[in-house]
């Protein structure tokens, strides 16, 4: 499965809310995600643009949930489109050891707080979450990002992509970010990372 998925940055949250209750979404309550990204032993995913992450999500009530995610290179110019692979984990579970063991180095650390939403779109689920990252509403005064996401399939990602588009521009956004929140935490740490393998 693919993950189409575009990022903007909100300057008017209540503008954002605003326009999302009237297309018929509603934010649910706020989590605290702690994502853990790992290095690869024998090779760099700064250079092959992939990701490996343990993602801890401390829900409202106090449960904790843990999902294994790997994410290949994006093939797409204009959104982060790629392959995702997502596992629910047992919380309780030591599969940080598990990684290490085998080679694999905790590299980074990302802190959030996502509110979540869903709308139907020409009968397809559109993910829409609100997230406020504190280290960059520090750094860069900005730190609220909204993301529109939906899971296609290798035949029909495209389609899709131009729903995310448009379903954009009835947001009123304009100027997409494909970059990650761990870049853009290391630009704010002013950490140089490589430049990625383009999308053959």
């Amino acid at each position: 499965m693919y993950e189409v998925e575009m990022k903007f940055r909100v300057g008017d949250i209540k503008a954002f809310e605003d326009r999302l209750k009237e297309l018929g979404g509603i934010l649910e309550p706020r989590v605290e995600e702690v994502d853990l990204f790992y290095q690869h032993p024998q090779r760099d995913f700064s250079i092959t643009d992939e990701c490996l992450r343990i993602r801890r999500r401390k829900l409202p009530n106090g449960i904790e949930e843990k999902f294994l995610t790997y994410k290949g290179p994006k093939i797409d110019q204009k959104t982060k489109t790629r392959r995702e692979i997502e596992i629910r984990l047992d919380p309780q579970e030591p599969y940080e050891t598990l990684l290490e063991l085998l080679g694999f180095q905790e590299k980074d650390t990302v802190r959030k707080f996502r509110r979540r939403s869903e709308l139907l779109i020409s009968n397809q689920l559109v993910e829409v979450v609100l997230d406020f990252l504190p280290e960059l509403e520090k750094s860069d005064g900005v730190g609220t990002f909204v993301e529109l996401e939906i899971i296609a399939s290798e035949s029909d990602w495209e389609e899709k992509r131009k729903l995310i588009m448009n379903l954009s521009k009835d947001f009123g956004f304009s100027e997409s970010i494909r970059t990650s929140y761990l870049e853009l935490l290391n630009k704010a740490k002013n950490v140089v990372t490589p430049n990625v393998v383009p999308p053959s």
